[in-house]
């Protein structure tokens, strides 16, 4: 048995080698390596485009709170403000009441002061009048009786008693 062996390969086994081999590369990446790589580079595409579509979706939200939150200061500034209305609305009203209070007290104030001088007026009419009729039965009595002046003061203080407990009884 003989067993040659070289250094170099022969040159027809090695063409042949290369040829297979650029034909199994030509093949491997006409069957295998672009659709591999367009597989790849689709699902790179959907992978970066998810994170697009995340990214704008967090930047949506992030605009979303901080909209929300400026609708919620600004909704908690006009319940301030309803608040601080209804309060001074409240305040107003209060003195509204008050003022037409006083203006009612003083209004009936003033009817029971004319009612009293009203009032004053007719006693006084009435004191006149009796104080008239009472000079009149005094001069009378005096006329009826001629009586000296001690006489004359005992019979008017008598007849002041009888007239003042019987008018002021009834």
């Amino acid at each position: 048995m003989d067993i040659e062996v070289r250094a170099l390969p022969q040159l027809s086994s090695m063409l042949i080698a290369w040829a297979a081999l650029l034909l199994l590369y030509l093949m491997l990446r006409k069957f295998l390596y672009k659709p591999v790589s367009n597989f790849l580079n689709a699902r790179k595409e959907k992978i970066q485009g998810d994170l697009d579509g995340a990214k704008a979706l967090n930047e949506e939200a992030v605009h979303l709170k901080e909209d929300y939150e400026g609708r919620i200061n600004q909704a908690k500034l006009e319940s301030q403000q309803i608040i601080e209305n209804a309060r001074k609305r409240g305040e107003e009203v209060r003195e509204d009441i008050i003022a037409e209070a006083k203006l009612e007290a003083e209004t009936i104030i003033n009817k029971a002061r004319k009612e009293i001088a009203r009032e004053k007026e007719i006693a006084l009419q009435d004191v006149k009048s009796q104080a008239g009729e009472m000079a009149i039965l005094i001069a009378s009595r005096i006329m009826e009786e001629q009586v000296n002046m001690d006489t004359q003061k005992n019979l008017i203080n008598k007849f002041i008693d009888e007239v003042g407990k019987s008018k002021w009884q009834s």
